[in-house]
């Protein structure tokens, strides 16, 4: 009995110490290591400067802009309201769907973002879970996204 509740406080220990050294905004995502470098995923024009964009493996696209923007990819699930083709977060803004004019987190150079990695810009992270759900974070703000459901903070 005393093995199993030393070995009990010790995962629960190491649990906490990795979600600490990973940082507040993995440790909301659930995504762990590993990051991958955003500066691979910022796109060559000026007017995206700091911007990172990404798609995921089963081709939705997603990005975080700049300077504490709005993070979100230009894709909905089967359950989305009717209309909507955006699904976006922000430091400000909880999690909603989007009726847009246009495509704002589509880029041509995006490059694939990985199953089990993630990508941080200043304080959002967005990361690809099993089976390509897209989960974002800014602040206590957040979404999970796959093709058939969605989970919004």
């Amino acid at each position: 009995m005393l093995i199993r509740s030393t070995f009990t406080i010790l995962s629960g220990a190491a649990l906490a110490a990795g979600f600490l050294a990973a940082g507040p905004a993995a440790a909301q995502s659930g995504l762990g290591d590993p990051p991958v470098d955003p500066v691979e995923y910022q796109v060559p024009e000026p007017e995206y400067a700091g911007s990172v964009f990404f798609t995921t493996p089963d081709g939705r696209h997603c990005a975080i802009y700049w300077n504490n923007g709005p993070a979100g990819c230009d894709a909905v699930p089967i359950d989305a309201p009717a209309g909507t083709d955006q699904l976006r977060v922000g430091m400000l803004e909880a999690a909603h769907f989007v009726d847009a004019d246009r495509p704002i987190f589509t880029h041509p150079a995006a490059k694939v973002l990985p199953e089990g990695h993630r990508i941080t810009r200043e304080n959002t992270t967005c990361g690809i879970g099993y089976q390509g759900t897209v989960s974002c974070e800014a602040g206590e703000h957040g979404f999970t996204l796959s093709a058939t459901y969605s989970v919004l903070r």
